[in-house]
């Protein structure tokens, strides 16, 4: 019922559309690589830790002053913590951004230089007659009954990403 013509463009096409629609779940691993929590922000947390541990050896009511004193310093490294965490949070969805948006470009760019250039080679051809759409099927390819780079890459890349959906 079905014959491939050319088995390396439909293989071809088939894994460009799905790095294309992979391209979400790929850009979190680098992201992260970028993105780690510097080595101030360690020391500030360890900090924070082991102030917290004197904190508890300190009775609140025999030492009130040097628990609040604890307690300031505390507070004055956690709010440079959060800020430093921020800021890394916001690094990362800008990385995030970038990537996602370089990746998607070049895929993006491989697949219609790759269409405009196979665009007269028919990837299969059905063995039957498809009268009403085997002009729309073709175009711009001359083979009867036969499906072009076009449609191959649109059909590909609407079942590639559906079937991808409750993954991604």
């Amino acid at each position: 019922m079905l014959e491939v013509l050319n088995g390396f463009l439909l293989f071809y096409f088939v894994i460009l559309c799905s790095i294309s629609a992979l391209v979400p779940i790929i850009v979190k691993p680098i992201a992260t690589c970028f993105a780690k929590p510097s080595n101030e922000e360690r020391n500030l947390l360890a900090t924070v830790l082991k102030l917290k541990a004197e904190q508890k050896l300190i009775s609140i009511k025999d030492e009130f002053a040097a628990y609040s004193k604890l307690q300031r310093q505390i507070i004055k490294l956690e709010n440079q913590l959060k800020d430093a965490s921020q800021s890394r949070r916001t690094k990362s969805l800008a990385i995030k951004g970038s990537v996602h948006i370089v990746l998607q470009v070049t895929i993006a760019l491989m697949i219609v230089i790759s269409v405009i250039w196979f665009r007269r080679e028919p990837i299969v051809a059905f063995k039957g007659n498809l009268f009403p759409l085997m002009s729309i099927l073709r175009y711009p390819s001359d083979m009867p009954n036969a499906i072009s780079t076009h449609i191959w890459v649109l059909v590909s890349n609407i079942s590639i990403r559906s079937l991808i959906k409750p993954f991604v």
